[in-house]
């Protein structure tokens, strides 16, 4: 149709203006001026448009050609920075335990509640009561049950009063992301505050209080907390103010919790995301103490607005469309010796993580294009022995079909035998379109569903339009080098 357009578009200026001239100039056209203008014009700019366009398009690709294969082999470039670290003397990507997960999303306020209603085929999306879309007809949305955003928008604002801080105006998608994140901080801060060192500082200052010991045994025995990483993951429209109190706020329930407050390192950094965030914290080689923490909520009209206006909502007639969700999920990460000191473990375990990227938006993507996803999900699995299998994958995928296409068709080439209607799990649908939770949401499930059935399980996160993620938890008694194969459940 476009070359139909084009053709006569080059017919119609060079005869109008063949016409025109020869009317304006009392000309009579002979044989040869009819061919020229009538017929050899039209074709020349045709031509001359079809050699600018391919000339075009070569220049584009070389110039796109060294960026390709780091993009389309970001398995194969993560493996290779292993390999090159290794070869440095550099240490390999340590495993991580994870000490606690919190989780409180539709559906569920905790993972195995999540893990109850997906069982029950009653983790789904459904037309909201509050939110309508440019027709007038209500949303399909995930909307948590029980938020009490105005209150968490209260004690905020309480808390910045007290510290001669001006009110913060923000919209209702921060107070109900924030109204999630507030217990999950809460949790994950609790289990991060039995670290007995954090016990011994509180013993030690107290006693330097009371004069039952010194000011420099107190600040040796602060100095002895390891420094508790806070990650929160927030979304990416939030201005740097919002960014600021949420982290302010996220810090304070740690400090609340007893973790002092000088050994809490804040990041709310924008532009982060699981997969990489995961791998730096197992390459770093330092200790680690972290609370990884997402939090998003799409519930509110200037969510919806913004969404319809530039056609990525779902509606009737935009079946691709994304579903507003909401959820805070996180973990609390641990290697091996600070997991040691904790006396509920010993705790599942987070394998090196894969990260890496598509060369192209997954939307524009063919259904079932899958390779950096499958590469990096073998990645994953590699500490597995070659006859293992997992008995269940989790993944952050909703119900747009090319990401469905592309998770299924990398879950079919790593785990043929897994039942994709029992032993895959898509949390999309579950949680609607929730940003990084949505992928922390999987990883929580994935370590409960590693306790509940003794064995490894693998995470995949595609719901990005390139971003691409692939983790394995497994038992904390599993022995990776010795795994056992493990029948589908």
């Amino acid at each position: 149709m476009k070359g139909i357009l084009l053709s006569v578009l080059a017919f119609g200026v060079s005869w109008t203006g063949a016409v025109w001239y020869w009317r304006s100039t009392n000309r009579m056209p002979d044989t040869g001026d009819l061919a020229a203008c009538l017929v050899a014009l039209p074709l020349s700019l045709l031509l001359g448009y079809w050699l600018v366009r391919k000339g075009a398009s070569a220049w584009s690709a070389r110039a796109a050609e060294p960026a390709a294969p780091a993009a389309g082999g970001a398995g194969a470039a993560a493996a290779g920075a292993a390999a090159t670290a290794a070869a440095d003397g550099a240490a390999a990507p340590a495993s991580l335990a994870i000490a606690a997960a919190a989780l409180h999303a539709p559906h569920g306020d905790s993972a195995a509640a999540l893990a109850g209603a997906l069982a029950d085929n009653k983790a789904r999306p459904d037309l909201d009561k509050e939110l309508y879309d440019d027709d007038g007809y209500p949303v399909m949305c995930a909307r948590a049950e029980g938020v009490d955003e105005q209150n968490t928008e209260q004690e905020i604002s309480e808390w910045l009063a007290a510290q001669g801080q001006p009110a913060l105006y923000a919209r209702d998608e921060f107070w109900r992301a924030m109204a999630l994140a507030t217990p999950a901080v809460l949790h994950l801060a609790e289990a991060a505050a039995a670290h007995p060192r954090v016990s011994e500082a509180a013993t030690a200052a107290d006693n330097a209080l009371a004069g039952h010991g010194t000011a420099a045994q107190a600040a040796r025995a602060l100095n002895a907390v390891p420094t508790l990483q806070l990650i929160a993951l927030l979304p990416p429209e939030w201005n740097s103010q919002w960014r600021d109190v949420a982290g302010r706020w996220l810090s304070h329930h740690i400090e609340q919790a007893g973790w002092p407050q000088q050994r809490i390192a804040v990041n709310t950094r924008p532009g982060q995301h699981p997969g990489p965030v995961l791998a730096a914290l197992q390459q770093s080689g330092e200790p680690c103490v972290a609370v990884l923490l997402a939090c998003t909520s799409h519930l509110g009209d200037a969510t919806v607005d913004a969404w319809s206006s530039n056609g990525s909502l779902f509606t009737a007639a935009r079946p691709q469309g994304a579903m507003p969700g909401e959820a805070a999920a996180g973990l609390l990460l641990l290697d091996a010796e600070q997991a040691a000191l904790l006396h509920d473990g010993p705790y599942p375990m987070l394998a090196p993580v894969a990260a890496g990227q598509r060369p192209n938006d997954v939307a524009q993507a063919r259904n079932g294009d899958c390779a950096v996803l499958k590469e990096l999900a073998q990645q994953a699995m590699q500490p597995l022995a070659d006859s293992a299998e997992v008995p269940l994958i989790v993944a952050d995928t909703g119900h747009r079909s090319t990401r469905l296409m592309e998770m299924m068709a990398a879950a079919q080439a790593v785990q043929p035998k897994l039942d994709p209607a029992q032993d895959i799990l898509a949390l999309g649908n579950a949680t609607g379109q929730a940003g990084n939770a949505g992928f922390l949401a999987a990883l929580a499930l994935a370590r409960h569903e590693v306790q509940e059935r003794g064995a490894p399980v693998l995470c995949i996160a595609n719901e990005d339009p390139y971003l691409r993620c692939a983790a394995l938890i497994r038992p904390a008694s599993d022995d990776m080098d010795n795994a056992t194969s493990a029948t589908p459940a």
